[in-house]
C-alpha cells in the first residue's frame, strides 16, 4: 500500500509598521536591514500586520531540500484603505540561498512572497525576508523573528534580474505571545499520534540543523556543509544577455588544452580579447549578479568579445596537480594560440584589442615583449604588467611559502575551496590560521583569497565594491593553483622587473625596444596585491620611444580584483576603459546598444 504524503501547517502572525516609500528597486542593490530600520523610525509610519497559515504540502520533499516552496493562505490589511487585500497566491521558503540581503555574512534567508489584489483591482507583491548571519547565534531570536519587506507593483518574484516599482517598505516582528501561539498551531495530516509527533520533530530538527550549520562553522567546521552550494551554476553564461556563446577548446604546442569563449551578437573587425588572472577564469567577466564587462562592451558597440581561459584558469583541474608551468609558458604557448585562432576565425585583417588582468596581464605583456604576438590594436592592462611589486608581508610569504607548502607539507595546490571540502581534508589549518586574524567578514573563501594573494583585510578587493552574491560565490570564482607560478613571480620580484624563468630574457627591457600599440595601464588606488606596479611601469615606459602611446589611470577606492568584478564597475570603471577603446577604432564601427 502506498504511504500517505505527510503535510504540515502552522499559523504565523507578524506585526509592525509600513512606511510609504516610492522608488525603483534593483535586485543588484537591495536595501540593507539598517536601511529598513532607518525607514522604520519615520514619524509617518503606519501600523501593519498579517496573519497567515503556512502549509508544507510534502514533508519528505521539504526535508530533502529546505528551500522547497510552501503554500501560504490568509489575509493582509491594505494600509491605505484599512480593509483586507485578496491573497491570490502565497509562497514561503524556510531556508534558501541569500538573495535579498546585502549583508556579506548572510548565509540563509527565509522568503515570504504574497501576490495580492486590492479593492480597486490593482495587483501587488508583498516580498519579505529574514536573514540568518553566519556565526551570529547571539542574534538568534532577532534574526528568526524579524521580517524586512517590500510592497511593489504587479505580481513578480524577487529575482536576480528586473527592477521593481516599490511603493512601501517596513519591518515586522513576531511577539513572544504570538510565537507561543504559533508553536501551538503546528499540526499535520498524520494518521496517528506518534506519526504526527515524529513528523513535527523532523521538521524542527531540519530547522535547528540549518541554524547549527549557520552559527557554528568556525567552531565546528560545519562550513563543509556548503561544499556543493552554488549561487549560480558553475561557469554559467546566463550573465551574457546578447548573441552567441561559443566555447572553443584549443590545444597548445606543449600538450595542454586551453579554451577561448566567444560572445558575439554581430560581426566586427574590432574584437576584444579578455585575459583573466591566475586561478580566476572567464567567469570574472560574465557574472550574472550585476552588469558585467562583456555586457557593458556589447552595449557600447563592441559586439564581438573573446575570453581566453589560459592554463592558470580555475576551470582546469590540471592546476590541482604539481607542475612546473611558468608565466613564460602562458606567454609562449597559450596567448599566441588564442590570437592565431581569432585571426583564423575572423580574418587576418581583424583588429584585436586586449584587456588583461593580473598574471594574465603579466603574461600578455611578456608575450608581446618577446615577439610571440604581434599586430595588437590596443592594450588595457590592470594591476601589473612589467614591474611587479608586492607588500613586504606578501614578499615574506613568497620567499618561503611555496617550498613549505609544496615540499615540507606535500600539498599539490592551495585553493579557496579548502574550507568547504567535506571530511578531514588537507589544508584546513590554513583557513583556521587565516580566520584567527580576520574580522572583516566571515566568508572562508574571502580569507583564503587573502592568504593566497597579497596582504590586506581583505587583500584582493575593497569590500565596498563587491556585491554580496559575488562575496558568497568566491569559492566558485577563484580556483586552486599549484605553486610554480608563485616561484616565477618571486624571481621577478627579486629582479625588480618581469623576467623569464631561466633569467635569459628581461621582458621590461625587451618592451623598451618594441613599438607598443596604444596602451592603458590601470590600477586601483587600494591595490594590495601589486601596489603601484603599473604606475612604476608607466613611469619607466613614458621615458622611452613609447611615451606617446602609453597612459596610466588609477581608480579611487578600488583594489585589485574589483576593478573588473565590482558591483559599481559599470559606472565607475568600465566607461573609462570604453572611452580609451573608442579612441582606437573608427566611429562607424561602434554602435551603442541597450540591453532591456
Amino acid at each position: 500500500m502506498k504511504k500517505n504524503t505527510v503535510s504540515l501547517e502552522f499559523t504565523e502572525k507578524m506585526a509592525g509598521y509600513v512606511v510609504p516609500k516610492k522608488f525603483v528597486l534593483s535586485p543588484a542593490q537591495p536595501l540593507s536591514h539598517n536601511d529598513f530600520q532607518i525607514e522604520n523610525e519615520r514619524s509617518d509610519k503606519l501600523p501593519f500586520e498579517f496573519t497567515v497559515t503556512i502549509k508544507v504540502p510534502d514533508l519528505e520533499r521539504f526535508l530533502a531540500d529546505h528551500s522547497t516552496t510552501s503554500k501560504v493562505f490568509g489575509k493582509i490589511t491594505d494600509f491605505r484603505f484599512r480593509d483586507d487585500m485578496r491573497l491570490d497566491d502565497g509562497f514561503f521558503q524556510l531556508f534558501t540561498q541569500p538573495a535579498a540581503s546585502p549583508h556579506y555574512d548572510t548565509v540563509k534567508e527565509m522568503h515570504y512572497t504574497f501576490f495580492l489584489t486590492d479593492r480597486e483591482g490593482k495587483k501587488w507583491t508583498f516580498f519579505g525576508f529574514k536573514e540568518i548571519l553566519k556565526e551570529n547565534a547571539s542574534e538568534l531570536w532577532k534574526q528568526t523573528t524579524t521580517l524586512y519587506y517590500y510592497l511593489w507593483e504587479g505580481h513578480s518574484n524577487f529575482e536576480k534580474f528586473g527592477e521593481k516599482n516599490v511603493h512601501a517598505v517596513g519591518v515586522l516582528r513576531i511577539s513572544l505571545s504570538d510565537f507561543l501561539r504559533q508553536m501551538r498551531s503546528f499540526k499535520t495530516n498524520a494518521t496517528s499520534y506518534l506519526e504526527e509527533k515524529e513528523s513535527l520533530l523532523r521538521y524542527f530538527k531540519a530547522f535547528t540543523d540549518t541554524l547549527w550549520e549557520s552559527y557554528a562553522p568556525f567552531i565546528f567546521t560545519t562550513t563543509s556543509a556548503r561544499w556543493n552550494e552554488h549561487q549560480y551554476p558553475l561557469h554559467t553564461t546566463q550573465g551574457v544577455a546578447l548573441g552567441e556563446k561559443i566555447l572553443h577548446p584549443l590545444d597548445t604546442r606543449d600538450g595542454l588544452t586551453i579554451s577561448v569563449q566567444r560572445f558575439k551578437f554581430q560581426e566586427s573587425k574590432d574584437v576584444i580579447l579578455l585575459l583573466h588572472g591566475l586561478t580566476t577564469s572567464t567567469d570574472m567577466y560574465i557574472m550574472p549578479e550585476h552588469e558585467n564587462l562583456v555586457n557593458h562592451l556589447h552595449t557600447q558597440g563592441f559586439s564581438d568579445v573573446w575570453s581566453l581561459d589560459w592554463r592558470g584558469s580555475g576551470r582546469f583541474n590540471y592546476n590541482l596537480h604539481p607542475h612546473r608551468y611558468t608565466v613564460d609558458d602562458v606567454a609562449k604557448y597559450d596567448i599566441p594560440r588564442a590570437v592565431d585562432f581569432i585571426r583564423e576565425t575572423c580574418g587576418n585583417d581583424v583588429k584585436i584589442h586586449v584587456i588583461a588582468h593580473c598574471v594574465g596581464s603579466l603574461a600578455f605583456m611578456a608575450s608581446y615583449a618577446a615577439g610571440y604576438v604581434k599586430n595588437i590594436a590596443s592594450i588595457v592592462a590592470n594591476s601589473v604588467s612589467l614591474t611587479p611589486q608586492v607588500p613586504w608581508q606578501a614578499f615574506a610569504k613568497m620567499m618561503v611559502g611555496p617550498e613549505i607548502l609544496e615540499q615540507a607539507f606535500g600539498y599539490p595546490y592551495v585553493s579557496p575551496k579548502i574550507p568547504y571540502s567535506p571530511g578531514r581534508v588537507f589544508g584546513k589549518w590554513l583557513y583556521w590560521m587565516e580566520r584567527s586574524i580576520r574580522s572583516e567578514c566571515k566568508e572562508p573563501a574571502c580569507h583564503m583569497v587573502s592568504f593566497m594573494w597579497g596582504w590586506g583585510f581583505p587583500a584582493a578587493f575593497n569590500h565596498r565594491n563587491i556585491h554580496p552574491v559575488t562575496h558568497r560565490r568566491l569559492m566558485d570564482l577563484f580556483g586552486g593553483t599549484s605553486f610554480h607560478y608563485y616561484k616565477h613571480i618571486r624571481k621577478m620580484l627579486l629582479a625588480k622587473a618581469s623576467v623569464s624563468w631561466d633569467g635569459k630574457m628581461n621582458y621590461l627591457e625587451e618592451m623598451k625596444k618594441r613599438d607598443l600599440p596604444p596602451t592603458l595601464l590601470v590600477s586601483g588606488s587600494e591595490n594590495h596585491i601589486f601596489p603601484e606596479s603599473n604606475k612604476m611601469t608607466y613611469e619607466i615606459l613614458k621615458n622611452t620611444k613609447n611615451a606617446a602611446r602609453i597612459q596610466y589611470k588609477e581608480f579611487a577606492n578600488y583594489g585589485h580584483q574589483d576593478v573588473f568584478m565590482g558591483q559599481y564597475s559599470h559606472t565607475e570603471v568600465f566607461p573609462q576603459l570604453v572611452e580609451f577603446l573608442k579612441q582606437q577604432v573608427s566611429v562607424t564601427e561602434v554602435r551603442k546598444l541597450r540591453i532591456a
